[in-house]
């Protein structure tokens, strides 16, 4: 049952993750469809590689800062042993 809560805070806070970076890079995050879009218009050509786009950068933003945190957390715990 605990996992389940820990799964769902997870989720929430990797959801707000990236609904903080796309609005920091300008782009809108649908939490209807979990998705990143674009300024441009939807349901065109234009629109969907500019939402490929936009998805990729905040995915590897996302990616970076939790590479950071993490390098964080390990580096806090092996100077707390020593």
């Amino acid at each position: 049952m605990e996992n389940k809560n820990v799964n769902s805070n997870a989720k929430l806070a990797l959801n707000m993750m990236k609904m903080e970076i796309a609005n920091e890079l300008g782009y809108d995050y649908n939490q209807v469809t979990d998705k990143i879009e674009s300024k441009a218009p939807q349901n065109t050509l234009e629109g969907v590689a500019k939402n490929v786009l936009a998805g990729e950068q905040v995915g590897g933003n996302m990616t970076k800062s939790l590479v950071e945190m993490a390098e964080k957390a390990l580096l806090n715990n092996y100077n707390s042993k020593n």
